[in-house]
């Protein structure tokens, strides 16, 4: 055997071990998750949104249980039935878009393994390495930077090329801010119905602090995926399973 041959076999080794379809169990426990969570959020935004009363608002504001030096209490109650309802719309918007996310992300790893299996040709899915990065992303929420640690999830499993890995960072992190977006977008719309100088503030802030979420989340999310398909990275990240 030529060494040209074996080099080929090597290269074609090495590629195989480092990024190899993830297993069926683990993407059927991934997808199982995600529905679950989104079912979860999906249930309790319905009852949040059906819990939004006017009458129900209006008698905390009559009893004095919530009260503003601001707003007139007429005001006062279109605000804040604009907050319960947004919040249990948002929630419920979340939850279809998790479930949507965790049967997407089953489809395309069956796909690429599929595709592994007859041909023998290391093809991750760019799509369902960001999905499960951005999933990393939002359950270790409570972690600083934790956009960096999903980022780095996707580029490690996307790895390859930097640019791709990169690539696969970024959707990780847009992905990952898609409840945020939902959150806020749902809310802000709610809070439009009662257009006081008050609520235009509350808007403004809102909207801005919406742009700076989006641009933390995704920013870290490419660097973590920089650091994913970083040889001395990936040689740590090795060492440590």
């Amino acid at each position: 055997m030529s060494s040209a041959i074996i080099d080929e076999e090597t290269v074609v080794q090495n590629r195989e071990e480092q990024a190899q379809p993830l297993s069926r169990t683990l993407d059927v426990a991934i997808s199982s998750f995600l529905v679950l969570v989104g079912g979860i959020f999906g249930a309790a935004g319905y009852l949040l949104a059906g819990f939004a009363d006017v009458d129900r608002v209006a008698s905390w504001v009559a009893s004095g249980r919530i009260t503003s030096t601001e707003m007139s209490d007429l005001e006062l109650i279109d605000a804040v039935y604009a907050l319960i309802w947004g919040s249990g719309v948002s929630l419920t918007l979340t939850g279809v878009m998790l479930v949507v996310a965790g049967i997407a992300f089953f489809g395309f790893q069956t796909r690429a393994r599929r595709r592994f299996d007859a041909t023998g040709i290391v093809s991750p899915s760019t799509t369902g390495n960001a999905i499960l990065g951005a999933m990393v992303t939002i359950v270790a929420s409570f972690v600083p930077f934790s956009p960096v640690i999903g980022g780095g999830v996707s580029g490690y499993l996307n790895r390859g090329s930097d640019s791709s890995a990169v690539r696969t960072g970024g959707l990780a992190g847009l992905f990952a801010t898609v409840p945020v977006v939902t959150v806020f977008a749902v809310v802000i719309w709610s809070l439009l119905g009662s257009a006081t100088g008050l609520t235009a503030i509350i808007v403004a802030t809102l909207a801005v602090s919406l742009m700076i979420s989006v641009s933390y989340m995704v920013g870290l999310s490419v660097l973590g995926a920089y650091l994913g398909t970083h040889p001395s990275f990936v040689d740590a990240f090795s060492d440590a399973e």
